[in-house]
């Protein structure tokens, strides 16, 4: 039988820690250093590549998966394909019985449910049947969990293929309602209109590969402490709520915090009644007693709205929980755990478009004042304190005037 293949392009894959016959050298497509057999390759079986499990026969993979072929004179291939896919070989995990290879990570464009074996002359193709298996999809996250009706939401995750009957994917909002304007798909992207009577929930996707929702929900007020409007008030104990705005070319819905300040240099936080870089959620005058949530920390996640008009480069936004009856003091002192959001620390300068979502793990909320991780968590998570400041940060940063609106303050599950 002729080869089927005779171009197409090679791909790189990464190489798989395994318990295998073989020791593992580097990961790379050695053929060519490696001296093959001539002949036709005859392929028994496919097992996993587990020398202690090797009853376990295969007769489909998930992309990236590495499994383990069995046959007769395994040294005369040179080439073996999955679908329309070329693999990497690895000389180090061939022997003339087996050959160790992962399935390509690249979803097939035409599927044969084949693997080909291509021999050392290039003149024979041997077929055996195999199926590759693509994951469902996986919804990630929404880089703005709050979007209005008839605006665009964009759901970030991994598999976002069409379905077998639309040249897209399927995106349903709670309760059961299908989004039918889809602007842009990619792999791990969709773009999609939020439709008329889209309601707090999960957001489900659908591809030709199965169907999967998240774990986030869209328009979330679970474990909600505020979003500054009546139905989920601050209450402005001690005059420090923080400053509250309601531009309605910018909010989401209704009010929203503004955090702002100019910072040429290092510069130590200073308490002001009014301060525009500050704001206290005191759990008690708010209508918590004892945690302002429920569950273990280790489990969940503080969430909020922000928008960043401006360029910002300079201190970081901390967040510090403190247990009921604590005076203000004592919040600010560098030795308290605390959680600092500092999103210009790679890049240099972040700045936002609009309002996206921000997720800080409880998990983290283990650094002190400059930055350094303490691997302790608050003892008490009774109050909430945000400030903008520069409290001895390691990362200080360039000059700039932030201004950060933020929204939503809740915390929920991970």
């Amino acid at each position: 039988m002729k080869t089927i293949y005779k171009t197409m392009p090679k791909i790189g894959i990464a190489c798989v820690g395994l318990l295998l016959l073989f020791s593992a050298n580097a990961c790379k497509d050695d053929t060519d250093m490696f001296e093959l057999e001539d002949g036709t390759p005859m392929i028994r079986y496919v097992r996993v590549p587990d020398e202690n499990v090797s009853d376990s026969l295969l007769t489909s993979a998930f992309l990236g998966n590495s499994i383990a072929i069995i046959g007769e004179n395994m040294k005369s291939v040179s080439e073996i394909w999955f679908n329309d896919q070329k693999a990497v070989l690895n000389t180090s995990f061939m022997t003339d019985e087996v050959i160790i290879v992962s399935v390509p990570r690249d979803i097939p464009e035409h599927v044969t449910d084949k693997i080909y074996f291509v021999n050392s002359s290039k003149q024979d193709t041997v077929a055996h049947g195999f199926n590759v298996l693509v994951p469902p999809p996986a919804v990630v996250a929404m880089e703005c969990e709050y979007v209005p009706e008839g605006e665009i939401a964009v759901l970030k995750g991994n598999y976002f293929l069409s379905t077998a009957t639309q040249d897209h994917p399927v995106v349903v909002f709670s309760p059961n309602i299908e989004a039918t304007e889809i602007v842009s798909h990619s792999l791990t992207e969709i773009q999609v209109i939020v439709p008329p009577g889209a309601a707090e929930g999960p957001v489900s996707v659908q591809s030709r590969y199965g169907a999967a929702r998240s774990t986030f929900h869209f328009r979330d007020t679970r474990g909600m402490l505020t979003n500054y409007d009546a139905d989920y008030p601050i209450v402005n104990s001690w005059g420090r709520a923080g400053r509250l705005e309601s531009d309605p070319a910018i909010a989401l819905s209704g009010n929203y915090l503004k955090l702002s300040g100019s910072f040429a240099e290092p510069t130590e936080w200073s308490a002001a009644s009014e301060s525009d870089g500050l704001s206290h959620y005191w759990g008690n005058e708010n209508g918590h007693t004892g945690a302002v949530f429920d569950g273990s920390p280790e489990e969940m996640v503080m969430k909020f709205e922000a928008f960043v008009p401006n360029p910002w480069s300079s201190v970081g936004l901390s967040f510090i929980f403190a247990a009921t009856g604590t005076t203000n003091g004592p919040l600010y002192e560098d030795a308290k755990p605390r959680g600092i959001w500092m999103p210009w620390r790679n890049a240099g300068v972040y700045q936002t478009d609009g309002w996206v979502t921000v997720a800080i793990p409880l998990s983290e909320f283990k650094y002190d004042g400059a930055g350094s991780s303490l691997n302790v968590l608050p003892e008490a998570f009774d109050n909430l304190n945000i400030f903008l400041a520069n409290r001895g940060l390691v990362y200080v940063g360039t000059a700039s005037d932030p201004v950060i609106l933020m929204d939503n303050l809740r915390i929920v599950p991970q």
